[in-house]
């Protein structure tokens, strides 16, 4: 009698499979995040390329002092939670 075949696209998901679905569902997730929080500070603020690169220039200097240890995500939530936005 011979073996089944198995379907190669009924294969289950391996831990990679899976982490690598994680990694580009965040990616994603966040480039629509810049996305549209750029958008609405050049469409219905009125930035221009200098002001958008200037906010841009700032926010990887927080994402840098944030992966150096200098601030935290709690700490900069905390932030603007005192100007009313919050994020979760």
């Amino acid at each position: 009698m011979k073996k089944k075949r198995v379907n190669p696209h009924r294969r289950p998901a391996t831990l990679a499979d899976v982490q690598k679905a994680k990694k580009t569902a965040q990616n994603e997730a966040v480039t629509t995040a810049w996305a549209i929080f750029f958008s609405a500070l050049r469409d219905k603020e009125g930035f221009g390329y200098t002001r958008l690169r200037r906010v841009w220039d700032e926010v990887n200097y927080l994402a840098d002092s944030v992966s150096k240890g200098y601030v935290s995500i709690a700490d900069l939530e905390k932030e603007l939670e005192d100007y009313g936005i919050t994020l979760r």
